[in-house]
């Protein structure tokens, strides 16, 4: 079982809260979710979904939809899937996994935002199957569960007409949108601040390039600084010379 660092433990019991208080309220919430790259954003809503369907003191059941960019929707589900594969509290799947043309109870539809976010793909248009996402939704809601859709890094694709449209499509109770660079306000702001994650120890504050280099700024230009290096060849020249 991976420990969590104190900051990733009071994200989650914040994202845990945050949740079952808008769960109450009236109408579709959303928590914006803000944390560094490298601080482990997947881990911890992975943790907050968890404990967020685990003991619950209400019969309220849930169904999820994971969404992310390019290819992210595969490695975030191999993710999950390992971190939930001693405890069983949830289980991941692709769009073409479905059974019953539905989310079962505390089951993660992982999804391409790009392959979904256009009316003519296989998974929006209607079909001799009635097996598009309407119906998988429509169905899931028969079902009487409450759906949370989470956005992965979300300032890339939750912010257009369309998208927002397909958000509306899903009719999520919660959506939690995380990202490093958010550009939402949301209902609910959880942050992660980089001096936490530095403390821990999981990121570093600077780096240093070139540490042999003496690299020395003489004054100012139109172009900018002027450096005067002791190295033979610039930093671009021996980036390119190491590559070739």
């Amino acid at each position: 079982m991976i420990q969590l660092r104190d900051y990733q433990e009071k994200a989650v019991i914040k994202l845990k809260n945050a949740a079952n208080e808008l769960l109450v309220m009236q109408g579709n919430k959303t928590i914006v979710f803000k944390s560094p790259t490298g601080s482990g954003k997947t881990l911890m809503v992975a943790e907050f979904l968890k404990r967020f369907v685990e003991n619950r003191p209400d019969n309220r059941t849930f169904s999820f939809i994971w969404t992310a960019p390019r290819k992210l929707h595969i490695q975030s589900k191999e993710k999950l899937e390992d971190y939930f594969e001693d405890t069983k509290a949830l289980e991941c799947c692709f769009f073409e996994d479905l059974t019953d043309k539905k989310i079962d109870e505390n089951e993660i539809l992982f999804l391409n935002w790009q392959s979904i976010n256009q009316a003519d793909n296989i998974y929006i248009r209607e079909n001799e199957q009635d097996f598009n996402l309407s119906n998988v939704i429509e169905k899931t809601f028969d079902e009487d569960r409450i759906i949370v859709l989470i956005i992965d890094e979300s300032h890339h694709t939750s912010t257009t007409d369309n998208s927002r449209g397909l958000i509306d499509m899903f009719q999520p109770k919660i959506t939690v949108e995380m990202s490093a660079t958010p550009v939402l306000q949301g209902d609910e702001r959880i942050t992660v601040h980089h001096e936490e994650v530095i403390a821990e120890e999981m990121i570093k504050k600077q780096i240093a390039i070139n540490p042999d280099f003496k690299n020395i700024i003489s004054g100012e230009s139109d172009n900018g600084v002027i450096v005067q290096s002791e190295a033979k060849e610039s930093t671009n020249e021996f980036v390119i010379r190491v590559a070739l």
